[in-house]
């Protein structure tokens, strides 16, 4: 039996909640969610709950990796050059591809500003360049803005989608947004300053480049300067670096070529 476009795509995104910003395109396409964290964050309080009521009113379903990590221990695993547990969750998201006969793939992108987002984004490249390599077969693979402008890199892009909302898509994604009590701050952030493009419009941007690229937007990344600043004030430890995640994402390079 052939499974159904839904079936077929997947949504992987670092936290709960960033499915709302294509919560458009989540309700038609009704695709199997994948959630790398639980969304902790350094305070600990869990807020799955609230995107697995946003999954069910779409009718969308999740998959294996879903909420599996505290924030906490994956800032772990960058800090301690924990390069072999991103390989190895590469590995098992390729099989789900591969097992499922996905043929499109959306996340998250690598903006610089959060390192668990980088990081994840990384992880998903990979695992597509796996799935590709061991099956042989196609997979349309896409990513979303998360702190920037809502649009493509390049209007003129080749594959990039664009899903405008009518009325009544702009409505039930606002619904669902104001719902989600745990972002009304980052809400609130992205309608100052991007008024309401993200209430009228959706971008999908094809994701080029192969696995184990990574460039910040920022030199530093907003994400090493922040981690600096909790720093000096006695609120963290340790602080990411643009080059933790520069040689995590060798490694799964390495790994998606098969090296």
């Amino acid at each position: 039996m052939r499974k159904s476009q839904g079936d077929r795509s997947l949504l992987l995104v670092a936290h709960p909640g960033h499915e709302l910003l294509v919560h458009t395109w989540l309700r038609r396409a009704r695709p199997r969610v994948f959630v790398l964290t639980d969304g902790s964050g350094r305070g600990g309080v869990p807020r799955l709950e609230r995107t697995t009521a946003v999954l069910a009113a779409a009718g969308a379903s999740h998959g294996s990796l879903y909420g599996r990590y505290p924030d906490s221990a994956v800032y772990d695993w960058i800090l301690d050059a924990g390069a072999s547990f991103f390989v190895g969750l590469a590995h098992e998201l390729a099989k789900e591809m591969t097992a499922d006969d996905v043929v499109s793939v959306v996340g998250d992108s690598a903006e610089g500003y959060n390192p668990i987002h980088d990081v994840f984004r990384l992880t998903v490249d990979a695992a597509v360049d796996i799935a590709r390599r061991t099956s042989g077969t196609e997979i349309a693979s896409y990513d979303f803005s998360l702190f920037g402008r809502p649009g493509p890199r390049d209007a003129a892009a080749e594959g990039t989608v664009r899903i405008d909302l009518d009325e009544s898509d702009q409505s039930v994604k606002r619904a669902a947004a104001v719902g989600y009590f745990e972002l009304a701050r980052e809400m609130e952030w992205s309608i100052e300053h991007y008024g309401e493009e993200a209430f009228t419009v959706e971008w999908l941007r094809p994701v080029h480049g192969a696995a184990g690229e990574y460039h910040s937007p920022q030199s530093p990344p907003i994400y090493e300067r922040y981690g600096e600043f909790l720093q000096r004030s006695n609120q963290l430890e340790r602080v990411i670096r643009y080059e933790h995640l520069l040689a995590i994402a060798r490694a799964l390079g390495d790994a998606a070529r098969g090296d």
